[in-house]
């Protein structure tokens, strides 16, 4: 940051986001129109983006196409459009291969086709794993059908990435047809990606695949203020029912083989992916360890000025601040550790001053916007 040491030696965030044109086309109109409200920074993956992430310290983004990506999509069409945009994001990444990195976009209306594209995009491209967008079509990742799928990360060892989506329509004309605000961040996408890794562990998929990692955002999706309950309740109730099952001659009820505590500390990590709230981060300390949290901005729906305060005053050891912010990344997605520091783009591509200016201006702007719906929303 121009004339401000930063207080870690990396800052890297997995959940950033980008909006391709053939599927910004695709999507439905209403659709387009919220994300059009932010439509230079979402289509942007050049150097107005790099610039917004120096003036907040930002080194690295693992960017991701935002939802729903390929997944309302034709299966023909899915398959060609995302090998297509991940083509064209490799190309991106090589053009700037210190300041980005990528989840692969997966058709995942044919496991056998997402687990190739999977497949090619880590080994061609290497990209660091995939991002994928709830549920298709009704469908979740514990069907039998994405075993192909889930078999392709554990072999290559590269994390799938549970992105939110709107609930099955079933399930929103029950819950919030009159209410519809609550289907999204409000509430609706957390409860449903909370529910989507549960039903992972209830239905055994980390027993079957237990290198298998998975990453939710949003600090958690709400399960670890709550996982001292659910891990009593859901583990020994999911032993109890199977064990039932079995003892009357059915067999067919889906058992995890060990508690909810196990698989969230061995098989998946959480990022602070707009949830910038020292409590909340606290809580997921007790609850996980510093191990299994990353940091993340969800840029540009969330504010990078923003995320950058939360890291920079979180009350943690130098070691675990360095964890946070960069060194978990680095681990799980097997980046390279070698550091790049925004402060390099700031004098090889910016004249210090155009960019001090930039910085302030920015900085002065995400400070009111954020004092202004601090204002409305108390």
């Amino acid at each position: 940051m121009p004339g401000k040491e930063k207080l870690v030696t990396r800052v890297i965030a997995l959940e950033e986001a980008f909006l391709h044109p053939k599927l910004r086309a695709l999507y439905e109109p209403s659709y387009v129109k919220q994300l059009d409200l932010i439509k230079d920074r979402l289509t942007d993956v050049g150097p107005k983006r790099i610039k917004r992430m120096d003036a907040a310290g930002i080194d690295l983004q693992i960017l991701s196409h935002v939802s729903p990506g390929v997944q309302n999509l034709d299966c023909d069409t899915a398959i060609s459009l995302s090998k297509e945009i991940n083509d064209w994001l490799f190309e991106i990444i090589r053009h700037y291969p210190t300041r980005f990195a990528a989840f692969a976009m997966l058709p995942t209306q044919s496991p056998h086709e997402a687990a190739k594209e999977l497949e090619r995009t880590v080994t061609k491209y290497g990209f660091k794993g995939a991002l994928i967008n709830g549920h298709t079509h009704g469908i979740y990742l514990d069907d039998d059908s994405f075993s192909p799928l889930l078999e392709c990360a554990q072999a290559l060892d590269v994390p799938i990435y549970i992105h939110p989506t709107d609930p099955p329509q079933a399930i929103t004309d029950i819950y919030y047809k009159d209410y519809p605000a609550m289907v999204t961040g409000g509430w609706g996408w957390q409860v449903e990606t909370g529910t989507h890794l549960l039903r992972l562990m209830c239905g055994g998929i980390f027993d079957r695949y237990p290198r298998l990692k998975i990453i939710i955002g949003h600090m958690g999706e709400l399960i670890p203020y709550n996982l001292q309950r659910i891990n009593k309740a859901l583990t020994l109730g999911n032993w109890l029912i199977a064990g039932q099952s079995k003892a009357v001659g059915t067999g067919t009820q889906k058992a995890m083989q060990k508690s909810v505590f196990y698989y969230m500390r061995n098989n998946v990590f959480i990022t602070t992916s707009g949830v910038f709230d020292h409590a909340a981060l606290n809580c997921a300390l007790a609850e996980l360890g510093i191990d299994n949290i990353l940091f993340s901005v969800d840029d540009p729906f969330g504010d990078n000025f923003e995320a950058m305060e939360f890291l920079n005053t979180a009350q943690l050891s130098k070691n675990d601040k360095e964890k946070l912010a960069h060194r978990n990344a680095e681990r799980i997605l097997k980046l390279s550790s070698n550091i790049y520091s925004s402060n390099e783009s700031n004098s090889l591509i910016f004249p210090r001053l155009k960019s001090s200016i930039f910085t302030f201006k920015a900085k002065v702007k995400s400070k009111i916007g954020r004092m202004v719906l601090s204002f409305l929303v108390k």
